[in-house]
């Protein structure tokens, strides 16, 4: 985790406190707390905050989380603070840490800086760590959650013993903890000595270190990170922030609850399902809440709205290429059934180009068609103009651009696989597809087979019909006068299109048919990409060294930042299940990932160049209204109009900001908001 933001500032005020505390005969006793903690991924992803607490708490977690960049600047802001109160107080610096990184890295840092310093680890210093399924008897969450509802562990020793594995010294944790303390505070305030006891621990311990002073009034009191405790003369004080100022950012007078205009314009649509049990939750809106829409420069909103205009055009040529060269036929038609290898040609309302915030601007890893997202989109622009913000999408903008360009009446199909979006597309047709003269509905495609309908909005994916008979039935009519949209043009809808624009055997076409100034921005956006079994004819060649991309598996972690995916017509080309980044998998798997794809002739892979995310500061709101920071990897999905008169036009954009994750997706541990221009 690396959050974007500078630490607080050191306080003078508080260092002249400090160093007349540590002044004078006897030892000293300085308690802190570990460091802003960053936890693993799929844990800070869990929405309960309850059961991320416990889970941040068990093993290997526990243990192993590393600190965050503030944290660590935090920590050599309090190096130079301990440092200084040695020199002036000429004590010796004795550091005592948990075993936990969270605070042994901060004890690294202070024994580096301060000459002499001596570091020795205690378990009985070390974080209490929850008993799990492992444990003999086993603990389940829901029996930890039944005795700590909000996941916090009071400084209650009969509790800890109950809850918590044994040390490895066979002693009940409690036990380790009071002794531990015990020590440290008759050595930190032994009148005949000469030291300064510096203990990086945790909240329990310095519950203990309140109680042995007479001054814990509250078991289940936490300090803030680095917060300290110092003894000495018989005295305890408690400095709250550690060495940092205690003046935070000033709060304006009165946050505006943004979930409370989302759930009011959301009504009780059901925006989407977890699909992971672990991530399901009750609320409204599951998904992470941003005070603000997302704040770009006038430039970048710009560009958004040049790739839009190309990409559009983009889609149409490369229909224009399937429909007269046929290598590009077999290409796109490949794994598919006769009845969808049409000549048909595609009829779509928009288009929407998922764009990634890179180090140097926008590229783009996919190109969508499908309604999924539009919905939500919709309802974040609207919720954020309710709450006073100009977004960079006109209130109505896409109201307006529906009714005008589909009929009165109508029906939004979905399958089982879609059903997740069932609560967006209901809202697409009830608050954005009808009206005043207008009826439009959402249904199962088990409840719309053999209902007569002249307009169809098609809220599946194409290969379901190999899958599921009723939707297989309803695309294979040869005799149905009903018009589908978005039309049954699967070539149109693979991730391969974008390696066209790389493939010199169509150079010549796309810099004719697009010009070159638009050729050329497609090639600035979307990262080299090839078509695996196609390699040998791309503009932009495999690394040095390598034949095929196969041989991608031979490369190194560092120099193997390529993302291979399904590019369409089949169950892994949808939801991220195709994607896999190569640079996260060892070779052996990389290599029979590879080589899969070589071997199935069902489908298409691309293997496309992996460029990394920039990271921008976000935040979210929790109930309180309290703000989060989140360093965020951001995705941004605009859609266009591919409709002839508006083609181009900007009808709805939202952004995703996800953490420590390559998959920026919706979700509960995901901010979406809308899109704004400063």
């Amino acid at each position: 985790q690396q959050p974007n933001q500078p630490p607080p500032p050191v306080s003078a005020e508080k260092i002249e406190q400090l160093a007349s505390i540590v002044r004078g005969d006897g030892s000293r006793l300085m308690a802190i707390r570990h460091a802003e903690q960053s936890p693993p991924e799929w844990v800070y992803t869990i929405p309960q905050p309850d059961l991320r607490k416990i889970r941040m708490m068990q093993n290997p977690f526990n243990k192993q989380d590393l600190i965050t960049n503030v944290g660590v600047a935090e920590a050599f802001s309090t190096s130079f603070v301990i440092s200084y109160l040695g020199a002036v107080s000429g004590k010796n610096i004795r550091i005592f840490s948990s075993e936990n990184m969270r605070a042994f890295e901060i004890a690294h840092i202070i024994s580096t800086m301060v000459e002499d310093a001596t570091v020795d680890v205690e378990e009985g210093l070390s974080c209490i760590t929850y008993k799990d399924e492992r444990d003999d008897p086993s603990m389940t969450l829901e029996q930890i959650v039944s005795d700590l509802p909000n996941g916090f562990m009071p400084w209650v020793p009969d509790l800890v013993d109950k809850l918590c594995k044994d040390t490895k010294s066979n002693r009940k944790p409690s036990i380790a903890i009071q002794e531990s303390i015990k020590r440290l505070f008759e050595e930190g305030v032994d009148p005949d000595g000469n030291d300064l006891v510096i203990v990086l621990t945790h909240s329990q311990q310095l519950a203990e270190v309140l109680r042995l002073a007479n001054k814990l009034d509250n078991p289940s009191a936490r300090l803030p990170e680095l917060g300290m405790l110092i003894a000495a003369n018989g005295q305890l004080s408690v400095v709250e922030k550690g060495v940092f100022a205690e003046n935070p950012e000033p709060k304006p007078a009165k946050r505006k609850d943004i979930r409370r205009f989302l759930e009011k314009l959301g009504q009780d649509y059901q925006w989407y399902k977890a699909r992971r049990e672990e991530f399901q939750t009750a609320e409204k809106i599951p998904f992470l809440v941003s005070p603000e829409p997302l704040f770009l420069t006038k430039d970048e909103l710009s560009e958004i709205r040049s790739i839009g205009e190309d990409v559009v055009e983009f889609i149409y040529v490369c229909n224009e290429l399937f429909q007269s060269d046929p290598v590009v036929k077999e290409l796109l038609t490949r794994g598919k059934p006769d009845y969808m290898r049409t000549q048909t040609d595609p009829n779509y309302l928009f288009v929407r180009p998922d764009l990634i915030i890179g180090e140097d601007g926008f590229y783009i890893c996919e190109v969508e068609t499908s309604p999924f997202g539009l919905a939500l989109a919709e309802l974040l622009n609207r919720a954020y103009i309710s709450a006073n913000f100009e977004t960079a999408v006109p209130d109505g903008t896409l109201g307006r651009f529906l009714s005008e360009n589909t009929p009165p009446q109508g029906l939004i199909v979905y399958s089982q696989g879609t059903s997740s979006y069932a609560g967006q597309l209901e809202f697409l047709s009830k608050e954005l597809l009808s009206g005043e003269e207008r009826k439009w509905e959402a249904q199962h495609i088990d409840s719309a087979l053999g209902t007569e309908q002249k307009f169809l909005y098609r809220g599946f994916y194409l290969h379901e019909a190999t899958s599921d008979l009723f939707i297989h039935d309803l695309v294979t009519r040869s005799d149905s006068t009903t018009v589908i949209i978005p039309s049954l043009t699967p070539h149109m809808e693979e991730k391969a299109l974008l390696a066209l624009i790389w493939d010199t055997r169509w150079e010549a076409f796309f810099t004719k048919r697009l010009g070159q100034s638009k050729f050329g921005h497609l090639r600035k956006v979307i990262p080299p990409t090839w078509i695996v079994g196609q390699e040998k004819f791309s503009a932009c060649p495999i690394p040095i060294g390598i034949s095929s991309l196969e041989d991608l598996a031979s490369l190194s972690k560092s120099k193997r930042n390529y993302v291979l995916k399904k590019s369409g017509f089949s169950h892994g080309s949808s939801w991220a299940e195709g994607v896999n980044f190569l640079h996260e998998k060892s070779q052996e798997q990389s290599r029979k990932l590879l080589a899969a794809a070589r071997q199935d002739g069902s489908t298409l892979y691309v293997v496309q160049e992996f460029r990394k995310s920039k990271e921008r500061p976000m935040r979210y709101q929790d109930k309180s209204l309290e703000l989060n920071p989140m360093s965020a990897r951001i995705r941004i999905t605009p859609y266009f109009s591919m409709i002839a008169e508006s083609a181009g036009e900007l009808l709805a954009i939202k952004a995703t900001g996800c953490e420590n994750t390559n998959y920026i997706h919706a979700s509960t541990g995901s901010i979406n908001t809308a899109v704004s221009t400063r």
